[in-house]
């Protein structure tokens, strides 16, 4: 695969974008008394982390999807994100919408999990 350093880099950008996020979610459930979810969410947080971590380490080997492509799907991720951090924020359906994100953490794990062979 013929893809740019600096695609790759774009990607992990957004995958950091993700993680600070997410992490943001997780401290807000834990000052709103919700620690059940706030446990669950720091499972995933890690392991998003840990996935970003292998990754970094492999910046200038093979890819096998295109970088502009992936970092599309993550932006767009990042933006439903910060709609559902929006309505923790302003208790929304909290329960669900922290849930909803944790289903999100799964999605692009697995989509991560396909980018190096």
């Amino acid at each position: 695969m013929d893809d740019t350093t600096e695609a790759k880099l774009a990607v992990l950008d957004a995958m950091n974008t993700s993680l600070g996020k997410i992490t943001n979610v997780q401290i807000r459930l834990t000052l709103a008394g919700e620690t059940d979810l706030a446990n669950q969410l720091d499972t995933h947080r890690q392991a998003l982390l840990a996935q970003i971590e292998k990754l970094q380490g492999q910046v200038a080997d093979q890819w096998t999807v295109k970088a502009a492509a992936l970092t599309e799907k993550l932006q767009a991720a990042n933006g439903d994100l910060q709609t559902r951090i929006q309505n923790i924020k302003n208790q929304v359906d909290v329960a669900n919408n922290a849930i909803q994100i944790i289903g999100q953490i799964d999605g692009a794990l697995k989509l991560l999990e396909t980018v190096v062979p």
